[in-house]
């Protein structure tokens, strides 16, 4: 699994970024979603914030008042590093409890939502580190427009985090998010494009031949995840064969072809002919289901419009 820390400024369009990782296919850990779980009404973190800051920081219905805490940290650095060091460790252990999860499913690309990620975690303990910026200006612009502050409150708000240059020489991808909607996706797709590579890589690269791919007919239910299969294959640098028709169609286009792994999604006839297609002729024969099989290997193909998929022995 590939393990991506996704970091940015306030009002830098970290959120978009996020949203559209997730929509291409991608795991995602929100950090926001964490925090609030984690000051959740009835929690104990909840209950250190009433008690550290004040019980004024609780709406009539026990929730946080997320405004009132606010104001109360706003331009106090160490009020800000109190709420921190009740927050943060409960937020790290609940994402680092979703990454296992992740992984044991066989999930092939996690961004984990960091905002802090310079001042508050360890980017080295991931695959790679992606920054979103935009120019101080625009964010501000951003934060009257949407949060209706002052350029007094936007500003100190953005004075409170570590400024982005100092971000920039520590990220391996930074997607500049200062023009229209349209070009923040293309320059996010052209990063996740990468991404998916790089996550293909780690799990077929070790695959040392081509590998066939056969469906039983264009009907076929799976078909779709057979070219999934091979559009990940073909990003790790695998040459991937696909054959679809009756038994003699496809044994006459795989008749030159030398595969080592054939990927069916009907074992007991179209990958039986080609495990035999020639006398002496060896072939790794996996039939795909859709879905976890207990004991067989997860592929998550969502990067490549399919779904999680198995491969059977």
């Amino acid at each position: 699994m590939l393990n991506i820390a996704l970091t940015g400024n306030i009002a830098a369009g970290k959120s978009s970024v996020l949203e559209l990782f997730r929509k291409w296919g991608a795991t995602v850990i929100d950090a926001d979603a964490l925090v609030r779980e984690a000051q959740a009404p009835g929690s104990a973190t909840l209950a250190s914030i009433a008690s550290r800051f004040g019980v004024d920081v609780l709406a009539p219905d026990g929730s946080l008042d997320r405004a009132a805490l606010r104001s109360k940290v706003m331009g106090d650095d160490e009020a800000l590093a109190a709420l921190n060091a009740l927050v943060h460790p409960v937020v790290r252990r609940r994402r680092d409890e979703l990454q296992k999860e992740a992984l044991a499913r066989g999930d092939l690309v996690l961004i984990n939502d960091i905002p802090l990620l310079f001042e508050a975690a360890d980017p080295a303990a991931f695959d790679g580190v992606i920054l979103i910026d935009a120019p101080v200006a625009v964010r501000r612009s951003r934060l009257r427009a949407l949060r209706n502050l002052a350029n007094e409150d936007a500003d100190r708000m953005i004075a409170s985090q570590m400024p982005s240059e100092r971000k920039r020489a520590k990220s391996e991808f930074i997607i500049e998010n200062d023009g229209s909607l349209s070009d923040l996706e293309r320059k996010a797709h052209e990063v996740f494009d990468r991404l998916r590579t790089r996550g293909a890589r780690a799990v077929w690269g070790a695959t040392p031949a081509p590998v066939a791919l056969v469906a039983s007919s264009a009907k076929d239910p799976d078909a779709p995840q057979l070219k999934a299969l091979g559009a990940a294959l073909g990003s790790a640098g695998v040459t991937a064969y696909r054959a679809t028709g009756k038994s003699a169609t496809i044994r006459k286009a795989l008749e030159h072809l030398p595969p080592a792994t054939v990927v069916t999604t009907n074992a007991a006839a179209d990958g039986a002919f080609v495990a035999r297609r020639r006398s002496g002729a060896k072939a790794a024969l996996h039939r795909l289901v859709t879905g976890d099989v207990a004991g067989a290997p997860t592929y998550d193909l969502r990067p490549w419009g399919g779904t999680r998929v198995s491969l059977v022995d």
